[in-house]
């Protein structure tokens, strides 16, 4: 299908969003847990923020006629997926740092090629979890406001899985920006807010 300029310029706010949400929860895993879970959680950040600005990238050079470089969208499977798992990974280790003191098989699966499946899904179970994680430990600590905006993220996660599946118009890829923007900026906002908790501690844990 084709995409306009607009849409294409969208496409990069949800990956902008998602960066300034990972600075975030980056600073307060170097505040709280140390620097194996920063390095993990920094190295997951920057390859879901590579994979999703280059599919926008190769959006973006589609539409001006600039050149049809597929290997930019075919890459954000490969590097979301370790990505995600990255920060599941290391927000497991923050939420454990904190304690101590759905269905296969839907139509887009099956329209894909097959060697996407495994990403897909290892992408989807990794940044259900990382969300849901990150919504209990906010929780946890009170901050609930925090928790919510995580709640809202993982909403938009699931609603831009199930738009997915149909007929992509155009009329329905904006929608799906706007929900995907939605939810990279709630993300965000939570991430500040969860960051702005443990700063407000006082704690600090310089090496780990």
């Amino acid at each position: 299908m084709e995409y306009s300029l607009g849409l294409c310029l969208l496409d990069f706010l949800p990956n902008l969003a998602f960066l300034v949400g990972a600075y975030f929860l980056v600073r307060t895993a170097q505040l709280v847990q140390g620097r194996r879970c920063t390095r993990l959680m920094m190295a997951g950040a920057l390859l879901v923020f590579l994979g999703g600005t280059l599919k926008a990238v190769w959006k973006l050079l589609y539409t001006t006629g600039v050149g049809d470089l597929r290997i930019c969208s075919e890459a954000q499977f490969v590097l979301l997926a370790p990505g995600f798992l990255g920060l599941l990974l290391s927000t497991i280790m923050l939420a454990r740092r904190g304690r101590s003191d759905a269905a296969t098989g839907s139509p887009i699966v099956l329209g894909m090629a097959a060697w996407k499946i495994p990403f897909l899904i290892v992408m989807t179970l990794c940044s259900i979890g990382a969300y849901g994680v990150l919504t209990t430990i906010a929780f946890r600590r009170g901050a609930r406001l925090a928790g919510a905006l995580f709640i809202v993220a993982v909403l938009c996660l699931f609603a831009m899985s199930g738009m997915a599946s149909g007929e992509q118009t155009v009329a329905r890829q904006w929608i799906e920006e706007g929900i995907n923007s939605a939810g990279q900026i709630a993300f965000a906002a939570g991430s500040f807010l969860l960051y702005r908790s443990y700063r407000s501690e006082g704690t600090e844990v310089t090496c780990a």
